[in-house]
Parts: structure tokens; C-alpha cells; sequence
């Protein structure tokens, strides 16, 4: 099933409860945004200025550390919605409308907004570091959302891995790829370019173009979503890298103590035999305490009102749910 096709991702019909909830997000500002600028700049011809390094007019907005030397740091997040032509448009509002609609409704406006702005500012980060330690370069300016666009990609494949989406080779050849294969493999494919330019000069100059931007941007998504609990294992507490066989053994012999240590009149002194206690939830009070809620919690506030927890907490759910009924357990 194709992630767009999911209850919760779907738009609601006319006069449901969940159409009447105010529709603007995150998601829409920022493409608004993108569009906005680039009307001005390309239907009205305003916002444009005289590229430093070739003399070419190019449009303002742009980023550099000269610029950010003459203390023009709004370039850091400006540049994130100026683009160099209709195709550099194109290209990176495709991705936006692919990855940011996800991001949207499963991180919510906060996070889309922040993995958007913080991957464009790593993205930069990272493409002027390394012009300026391979090729001393301080003057060439960084336009595009293209960073930003990596970013959105990458979280969403930290928080979806599984999903299988459809690609289209040359925009021709389909062919079915796991949402996580596609995000890794256009990583490193940006990774070998990059390397590629920097170190053999080997790129022709249609492809040269901001490599290490993307990979700043991917790199923070990666690490934006893994920061949320999202992927193999979270990375918010360090016991959670922990094998679960380990952190068992640690506890084992600190109980053992305790026990050792207590007086003989204090042990087993409930010999009253107790209930059984279940290991674990049935399938039905699975769906009754912890899945009915946050549904129900949907259809009446809408796709953001459940918070990050709580979207964990319906993920895990509904694995365990499937893991059950694929293995026909209670």
C-alpha cells in the first residue's frame, strides 16, 4: 500500500469533522513561500543582483561566506527558497511535494518546519565548508532547496523505511524500491559525485553542482528523526543502545544482593498464591487501551493533534498488531 493511500494519510471528504479543521500547515507556508519567490523573481524581474564570482546576473537571496562576512546572515535561511531557473525549480518543488507532504502529517508542522530549516542551514554549512577547504573558495553562491529537500527525504525514510514507493528511471522505467533503499542510494550517489568533483575533477560542468549540501541536509534529517525515537533504536538515552540480554544480566546480580542481604523472616512472606498475570496484552485490549484513543483523538482534532509520543506509540501498536496476526497469536 503506497503511503499517500493510508487512512491517515488521505484528505478528507467534504464536510467531515477532520475537513473543517484549519487546513494550513507548515508544509503549505514553506511551499507557498517557494512559489511566492519565485514569481517575483522570474515573472516580475525583481530580486536580482550581479553574481560576484562570474559577473552573470543571478537572482538575491543567495548564500557564501562573503555574504555572511559582510554580516548578511539572513542569507543562511533566504537562500533555502531562491532557485536558479524553471528546471532548479522543478526539481526540487517535486521533492518537496514527495517528501513534505509526509513529513507533514507524521512529524507535524513543528517538526517539518524545523527539519526543513535546520537541514537547509547544515546543507550550506557543509557546501561552503568544503569549497573553502578544497579549493579556498569564500565567493561561490548556494541557492536552492535542495538541502532542505534532502533533509525532509531522509527523515521520512528514518520514519517509514519499509514503505515501497514507485521511481521512475529517466523519468520513464518504473520500478518498486523501499522508501530507505531509495534515501540511502541517492546518498551515496551524491556522496561518490561529490567526491568525484572535489577530488578529480572529473564532472563535467552541467554536473556541478552542490553535492555536500545535499549530504549536510540528509545527514541532519537523519539525525533530526533518529533524535525523535525514530528508526532500528533511538538515540535519545544511551541504555536504549543497549542489547536488551545485557541491560537483563546487569540486573540480575544487584536483585540477588537485595535478596541476600534481607533478613529470612522477610522473604516469601505472601505465600497466598497470586493471579497469574498476563505477559502481555491481548489483541483486543491492545486495540481497546492503546489504539481506539489516539484514533479516536484523530477524528476529532485531526492529523497534528496526536504529539510524537503519541504517533511512537500508534506505530509500535500497529507493528505488534501485525506481527500478531501474520504469526496467529492472541
Amino acid at each position: 500500500m503506497s503511503l499517500y493511500d493510508r487512512d491517515y494519510m488521505r484528505e478528507e471528504a467534504p464536510g467531515s469533522e477532520r475537513a473543517a479543521a484549519p487546513g494550513l500547515t507548515a508544509f503549505h507556508v514553506i511551499l507557498g513561500i517557494n512559489v511566492a519567490v519565485f514569481v517575483l523573481q522570474y515573472v516580475f524581474e525583481t530580486g536580482w543582483m550581479l553574481d560576484p564570482a562570474s559577473g552573470a546576473a543571478m537572482p538575491m537571496g543567495g548564500v557564501s561566506l562573503d555574504e555572511l562576512a559582510r554580516g548578511n546572515v539572513w542569507t543562511l535561511f533566504s537562500y533555502m527558497f531562491v532557485h536558479g531557473g524553471v528546471g532548479h525549480f522543478m526539481l526540487n518543488m517535486m521533492l518537496l511535494w514527495f517528501a513534505g507532504r509526509g513529513v507533514q502529517q507524521l512529524f507535524g508542522s513543528f517538526h517539518f518546519a524545523l527539519i526543513y530549516l535546520f537541514s537547509g542551514i547544515a546543507g550550506a554549512a557543509a557546501e561552503m565548508a568544503v569549497n573553502w577547504l578544497a579549493q579556498g573558495d569564500t565567493s561561490t553562491t548556494l541557492i536552492g532547496a535542495s538541502a532542505s529537500d534532502f533533509g525532509l527525504l531522509m527523515a521520512l525514510a528514518v520514519r517509514q523505511p519499509g514503505e515501497k514507493i514507485t521511481a521512475f528511471i529517466y523519468f520513464i522505467i518504473p520500478i518498486q524500491l523501499r522508501l530507505w533503499t531509495l534515501a540511502k542510494g541517492l546518498f551515496i550517489l551524491q556522496l561518490a559525485f561529490g567526491l568525484a568533483s572535489v577530488l578529480f575533477h572529473v564532472l563535467p560542468e552541467g554536473m556541478k553542482i552542490a553535492y555536500f549540501a545535499h549530504l549536510g541536509g540528509a545527514a541532519l534529517g537523519w539525525f533530526y528523526a533518529r533524535s525523535l525515537g525514530y528508526g532500528s533504536r533511538p538515540m535519545t538515552y544511551a541504555s536504549h543502545w543497549q542489547p536488551m540480554q545485557y541491560q537483563q544480566q546487569q540486573r540480575k546480580p544487584a536483585m540477588a544482593h537485595s535478596a541476600a542481604s534481607r533478613p529470612a523472616s522477610e522473604l516469601d512472606v505472601d505465600t497466598v498464591p497470586l493471579p497469574r498475570r498476563r505477559a502481555q496484552k491481548t489483541v483486543e485490549e491492545l486495540m481497546e487501551e492503546d489504539v481506539n484513543p489516539l484514533l479516536d483523538k484523530m477524528n476529532r482534532h485531526g492529523k497534528d493533534s496526536l504529539t510524537p509520543d503519541e504517533q511512537r506509540k500508534l506505530e509500535q501498536t500497529s507493528n505488534e498488531l501485525k506481527r500478531r496476526l501474520q504469526s496467529g497469536e492472541d
